[in-house]
């Protein structure tokens, strides 16, 4: 069986009753040891030896290790975030269960901490059997309010149009014509040269528009500018490509963990009722299943939530990004797994988070598969297959995000640009005169802006408006892989039914 269970929810492998399962549940009942407050410190410390704990002479039931950290203590490690009270009210010990992690925790997550916390071995019994299910139960409730608000969103959506959106649609088509967007960054630049070139046209008026530097003696006087022209579009044309391999890579991510989630569901075998053998081997099986879908759906969200950041930080120079944007990418984790996040960042030089999600996930499957929850033998493979397609992807994304254009080569684009401002004003002068500030105007922003757009565009994985979406994507295929674990069996019973058909039987309906 999986010998990290809390890697992967703590609960999967808990159903098999012939092997010990590692999980991070205390304090239930008089039965269970309560774990020392050493063994749930954060720093380093020699392993104890394992303990057998009997109560009252009857069977063993726990083992406790107390392991060797490797990290010093620290006051910026968040020693109370396994001090939660969780589904077993233990507030000594780590939650069995994941969670859904806070503005807080997904704003810290780019913090290198290392901390450890306490691990219990527990044998499964009755009592963790029906805590199981009351979880399994609380799960397919959220899962089917969820798709049922996707199907409300779908509703609402095909609805025949009316005044009220009529007018929402036409607002928001004048709110997008007035959305100043990059001009906003570039304001200070437009605004001093449009003073600068204002009080050059009062100087020019004191001398009698009389210049010998002047567009009407001069034939070359549009050289500088064209050149600069081409260098800022050839900078441009190469951040757009930048860009556009950014968002090929994010939806071959995407793609491949849908069809990741499509291959691997649509396999399960047919779902037995509980109540058809209760206590039975086939209950035990139909329970595994119901869990294991839980669980492939929230480590798909993981695995794609830990790609998304580590490509966010790449814009960040290792600050945190604020709370809004934090909560927009929702998912969840069990205490083990955090712990182990936090210490393989990418701003420590790791790559490595993302592979390890994709281990945890990896791992499961192949688990479902030695419990024989699967109708295919080779769901493992093609789930490997996939998980490497996702690899590949992100890791073309990454050379993306992580490399960009010298700064001393866009230090000498913003001179060149500068230059540019205070040389053709006076060129034109003596042409314009009072309407010099015009072409200075349109010439300032349009640099500018240019310059802005391409170092916006250079690095497309940030948390700026300009740069794609993530938690946008993150979202979608979340409700993508919901869909496909609700309505999974539909191709069973319509298979049923085309058979029913030809034997002149009844039809099976949905209620």
């Amino acid at each position: 069986g999986l010998q990290a269970a809390t890697m992967h929810g703590g609960v999967f492998n808990a159903l098999r009753r012939s092997h010990p399962v590692q999980s991070t549940m205390s304090g239930q009942g008089d039965e269970r040891e309560q774990p020392s407050e050493a063994s749930n410190a954060v720093g380093g410390g020699a392993a104890s030896p394992a303990r057998d704990v009997s109560p009252e002479g009857g069977a063993k039931k726990f083992q406790r290790w107390s392991s060797t950290v490797f990290v010093q203590k620290s006051a910026t490690a968040p020693r109370n975030l396994f001090q939660r009270d969780g589904i077993f009210s233990s507030p000594s010990a780590s939650r069995l269960f994941s969670h859904t992690l806070t503005a807080e925790e997904v704003r810290r997550l780019s913090k290198t901490l290392g901390y450890m916390p306490c691990v219990l071995q527990l044998r499964p019994d009755a009592a963790t059997r029906n805590s199981i299910q009351e979880r399994v139960m609380h799960l397919d409730e959220g899962l089917r309010m969820h798709v049922q608000s996707i199907c409300d969103r779908f509703q609402k959506s095909n609805a025949p149009p009316h005044c009220g959106t009529f007018c929402r649609g036409w607002w928001t088509w004048i709110g997008r014509m007035f959305h100043i967007g990059v001009i906003r960054e570039v304001m200070p630049q437009v605004v001093f040269f449009l003073v600068f070139t204002i009080a050059l046209q009062f100087y020019g008026h004191m001398c009698d528009w009389d210049f010998r530097w002047s567009a009407a003696n001069q034939d070359t006087i549009y050289y500088p500018a064209l050149t600069m022209s081409f260098l800022l579009s050839f900078r441009s044309s190469a951040c757009m490509e930048r860009y556009g391999a950014g968002c090929e890579c994010i939806f071959r991510m995407e793609k491949a963990l849908r069809e990741l989630a499509f291959d691997v569901v649509t396999r399960l075998a047919s779902d037995v009722p509980d109540e058809v053998q209760a206590g039975g081997v086939d209950n035990d099986k139909s329970l595994k299943q119901r869990y294991f879908k839980h669980e492939f759906r929230r480590l798909i969200q993981v695995l794609f939530a830990c790609a998304a950041r580590d490509l966010n930080d790449s814009a960040g120079d290792g600050e945190d990004i604020d709370d809004e944007v934090a909560v927009k990418m929702k998912f969840s984790l069990t205490d083990l797994e955090q712990a182990a996040v936090h210490v393989t960042h990418s701003s420590a030089g790791h790559a490595f988070r993302v592979y390890m999600a994709a281990a945890w996930l990896d791992k499961l499957v192949r688990g479902a598969q030695e419990a024989s929850l699967f109708d295919d033998k080779h769901v493992s493979a093609t789930a490997c297959a996939h998980l490497s397609e996702f690899k590949d992807a992100w890791i073309k994304a990454r050379d993306v995000a992580y490399s960009n254009m010298p700064d001393s080569i866009i230090h000498l684009l913003w001179v060149l640009a500068v230059a540019t401002n205070f040389v053709v004003p006076w060129e034109y002068l003596t042409v314009c005169r009072w309407m010099t500030w015009l072409p200075s105007l349109f010439l300032s922003t349009s640099f500018f802006g240019i310059m802005q757009i391409s170092g916006n565009l250079e690095n497309p994985f940030g948390v700026d408006e300009d740069d794609i979406p993530v938690w946008e994507v993150a979202e979608h295929l979340d409700e993508e892989v919901a869909l496909i674990m609700f309505y999974s069996a539909l191709d069973e019973v319509g298979g049923e039914n085309l058979y029913r058909g030809l034997a002149a039987q009844d039809h099976i309906f949905i209620a």
